[in-house]
């Protein structure tokens, strides 16, 4: 009885439900928007939008990323100001967008309020995409765009009508201007249409609305192509941090979608926990994919397991050798959202012969999910290739607290010094050693080129300025930058996460 209230209540309060679920997510995201530093690759993010829009393409030409996501962050950022929180809520943005896409998505694929309303909040409580939606970069944009792109194309396949063949063409050419790795989830709809074509449902693969919306798309980023072809050149010659992929790559990235944990992080009852989910839900996608597809729209519902499948293989196989490898899981964040949809739906599906068994099966995915969301909150951004717990922020909090006005702030390195331009401030002023420097990566142009918080002379800096905050992150004990400087203060903070208080700042006499 209770259940029929629950499915009439949404039958009849559908937008209001939908609500409900984007609105404790939103909750959810915010609550731990603040709580953790920004990190480089953010920090990355929050330099470059001080540029106008031509510098934006013409610095992130230089590093690894194509621009959309940068431009639209500078325009968020005129109007909502540069705050940790301002930055890292334009991905909490587009991670709404995506769920509704979800929603509109799955409920044309099953035409029901309910199977909608489950794939949505599994989607929405999936912890990477709480984990993402709290981070100043470009993952959720493309998670949304992939989405929405993958709904204009179902409708163009079904109508074919251009204004949904060019929707779709404009969101595959965006795609590309924010993140490479979107081309997967491209080529899972060219898989996704050769299986049209052999099943008889689509009668020719190269047909000419298809033709001509790629070439649309390729001719919008032909511009682009130019640099892209060079990134790629420079990331395949020089090699990147991306570890190689191992026989436990597959492992970590279940593990990661269903719970935000690697295999190191999954043992005793974890281990039990995970093993015993993702045994219960390849029975349910046993059991109900067969007949899913007899009872959705199957063309759809193939949609949906090309986007699972497609891209984690593509992108595992370009991460073996000749190749440098390049297989991290949020790169691909469209297919994990894309996996608990699916398993959503199968578990779903199976209630209704299976009860208990679908029930257990559900209650052993929440857990992991709502584990996951807890563990996001316990680590925050903590770096599991690199080891590694940003405490940037935390020291300039201190610094702010136990210093005086008028003293500036002297990063270790260019690479720290990123991170704290975010959290400059007139009383405490970020500046870094350019004396000596070559600049090596495509991401330092912006140093190169730019004096801001630049020091030609270390000896001049320090005649103007008789009090210095000097912070690092090394593991090794406070060292002053020269060598004549004398320490008067020195604060550390200490990162339960990695156990360690390697992020510390000392306060020198310049002239002492």
């Amino acid at each position: 009885m209770k259940q029929q209230k629950i499915v009439q209540f949404v039958g009849r309060h559908e937008w209001l439900t939908l609500a409900s679920v984007l609105a404790a997510f939103a909750g959810i995201t915010a609550g731990n928007m603040a709580r953790w530093s920004i990190w480089f690759d953010e920090a990355f993010s929050a330099y470059i939008v001080r540029f106008d829009f031509a510098k934006i393409a013409y610095f992130t030409a230089n590093d690894v990323h194509p621009p959309f996501y940068y431009w639209l962050l500078k325009l968020w950022t005129i109007v909502f100001g540069h705050s940790v929180v301002s930055l890292r809520s334009l991905s909490l943005l587009f991670a709404l967008i995506a769920l509704v896409g979800v929603y509109v998505l799955v409920r044309r694929l099953t035409e029901s309020k309910w199977y909608s309303l489950v794939a949505t909040l599994a989607a929405a409580f999936t912890p990477v995409l709480v984990r993402l939606s709290n981070e100043a970069r470009m993952y959720t944009l493309v998670l949304a765009i992939v989405v929405w792109a993958t709904y204009f194309l179902l409708r163009a396949q079904e109508e074919n009508r251009r204004c949904w063949w060019g929707v779709y063409s404009l969101l595959v050419m965006l795609g590309m201007l924010t993140h490479y790795f979107a081309a997967l989830a491209w080529l899972a709809h060219w898989a996704w249409r050769y299986f049209e074509v052999r099943s008889g449902r689509t009668k020719k693969f190269f047909s000419k609305p298809w033709v001509v919306t790629f070439a649309i798309a390729i001719s919008l980023y032909a511009w682009w192509i130019p640099m892209a072809v060079k990134q790629f050149a420079t990331v395949q010659a020089s090699g990147f941090w991306i570890p190689d992929v191992t026989a436990v790559t597959p492992v970590n990235y279940a593990t990661d979608t269903l719970a935000y944990r690697e295999d190191d992080e999954t043992t005793g009852w974890w281990a039990l926990l995970l093993l015993a989910t993702i045994t219960l839900v390849s029975w349910c996608l046993w059991r109900s994919l067969p007949k899913m597809q007899r009872k959705f729209r199957r063309s759809d519902l193939s949609m949906l397991v090309s986007l699972v499948c497609v891209p984690l293989l593509l992108l595992a196989i370009g991460s073996l050798p000749p190749l440098k490898p390049s297989f991290i899981s949020r790169y691909i964040l469209f297919a994990q959202v894309a996996a608990l949809v699916l398993i959503s739906l199968a578990t779903a599906w199976t209630y209704k012969r299976y009860k208990r068994l679908a029930m257990f099966t559900a209650a052993l995915i929440a857990v992991c999910c709502i584990t996951g969301i807890y563990h996001v909150y316990s680590i925050g951004n903590y770096n599991k290739v690199a080891k590694l717990s940003t405490r940037t922020g935390d020291v300039m909090s201190e610094i702010s607290r136990v210093g005086q006005s008028n003293q500036p702030v002297l990063a270790a390195s260019q690479w720290l010094y990123y991170e704290m331009a975010v959290y400059n401030t007139p009383s405490h002023p970020v500046y870094y050693n350019a004396e000596g420097m070559t600049y090596y990566y495509g991401s330092e142009r912006m140093l190169e080129e730019d004096d801001t918080g630049k020091i030609r002379s270390l000896s001049e800096f320090a005649r103007k300025h008789r009090y210095v905050w000097y912070l690092t992150d090394s593991k090794d004990n406070l060292q002053p930058p020269v060598a004549s400087w004398k320490l008067t203060k020195s604060i550390q903070v200490y990162d339960p996460i990695g156990k360690e208080s390697r992020y510390k700042a000392g306060l020198y006499d310049t002239q002492g």
